[in-house]
């Protein structure tokens, strides 16, 4: 970013930001709409993980402009970087995790103290990723303008641009290719299983109408074992359907919030003004709205559980305090779709 505003002040004065640089960032609507979506998701995002950590514990089937000064520049600016590394490869471990006890190794399960391990190892990893970009960040000045501007300050373009694109394998195509590959792979075990549950259901069936047919006409017992059957085809039937959806949501909604933000990263580094027209700046605004899609991906996968999973749904419900009076209880069983 570049100004000659310096040239048309008299020596000692200083222009304003918005004064210089036309950004619609800056509007006011623009920093209270971003306050109200941000707040929407820190609310969404609280409830919803808030609800799966309460469910999970009571249930052990389900355990599975700047003015902060600039160490603030550098810390807030990890803390944001960090936290959308982590909320990835927190997703990435779970479809691995998902993959391991339902194909790799059933009667295996994590235990505490690997999970602690795992924990630590992604959030120093992503510690790791984001040190460049946290070691690059300082409060810069620019001549003419009022005020220090938190921001990136590289050595030189290149190694931005090497910076970007490691961001973009490790942050979305690394991990998309391990869920897409992990989802795909449980998705054709319950398939198999599903598969066999029919098949076994629709002997049974074909065996009750030949005792039906043996015995001279159709008792009683007989029709109601055979309207267990068809209930039982149902269930299975609307379980595949429902894993289908959960699985192909989990791949989709990742690509969909994660992508862009590497894209427009990555487009920014080829050329900073692509998003400047009429001498207007919209690499900001583009930046931010970005940004909120890929911490919608920390959102959605406690809301996939409460939408798809009926079981999901009540012991959410119910391990809060006024879950009791919202749902009637019930016997409780797990499903195949219930680790998912």
């Amino acid at each position: 970013m570049t100004t000659d505003v310096e040239e048309e002040l008299p020596e000692g004065v200083c222009a304003h930001f918005i004064d210089v640089w036309v950004d619609p960032s800056t509007h006011p609507f623009i920093v209270a709409l971003c306050i109200v979506i941000y707040s929407f998701v820190f609310v969404l995002g609280f409830t919803g993980n808030m609800g799966l950590i309460i469910a999970t514990f009571r249930y052990r089937s389900l355990q599975t402009q700047w003015y902060f000064g600039e160490l603030l520049c550098m810390i807030c600016g990890g803390l944001q970087a960090m936290g959308v590394f982590i909320g990835t490869f927190s997703l990435c471990a779970i479809a691995v995790d998902r993959y391991f006890r339902l194909c790799g190794s059933p009667g295996n399960t994590l235990s505490k103290l690997h999970a602690v391990r795992i924990t630590a190892i992604l959030w120093v990893f992503s510690t790791v990723c984001t040190a460049p970009y946290v070691y690059h960040m300082e409060l810069i000045d620019y001549k003419g303008v009022c005020g220090k501007f938190c921001s990136e300050k590289w050595s030189s373009h290149n190694a931005k641009l090497v910076y970007t694109i490691f961001v973009l394998i490790i942050q979305f195509v690394v991990p998309f290719l391990i869920m897409t590959i992990c989802y795909h792979s449980i998705f054709s075990f319950l398939r198999r299983r599903a598969a066999n549950r029919l098949t076994s259901i629709g002997q049974q069936a074909n065996l009750l109408y030949v005792l039906a047919a043996t015995a001279g006409g159709d008792s009683q017992q007989h029709k109601e074992q055979l309207t267990h059957l068809i209930d039982q085809k149902k269930r299975v039937l609307a379980q595949k359907r429902r894993v289908t959806v959960i699985l192909v949501s989990m791949v989709l909604i990742f690509g969909i919030t994660s992508l862009p933000h590497n894209i427009v990263s990555l487009l920014l580094e080829h050329d900073r003004n692509f998003l400047t027209f009429d001498s207007i700046d919209y690499q900001y605004i583009a930046a931010l709205a970005t940004h909120f899609l890929a911490m919608l991906s920390c959102v959605a996968n406690p809301f996939l559980y409460a939408f798809l999973n009926p079981e999901f749904r009540e012991l959410i419900v119910t391990g809060l305090r006024w879950g009791p009076y919202a749902v009637v209880r019930r016997t409780w069983q797990p499903t195949q779709t219930t680790i998912l």
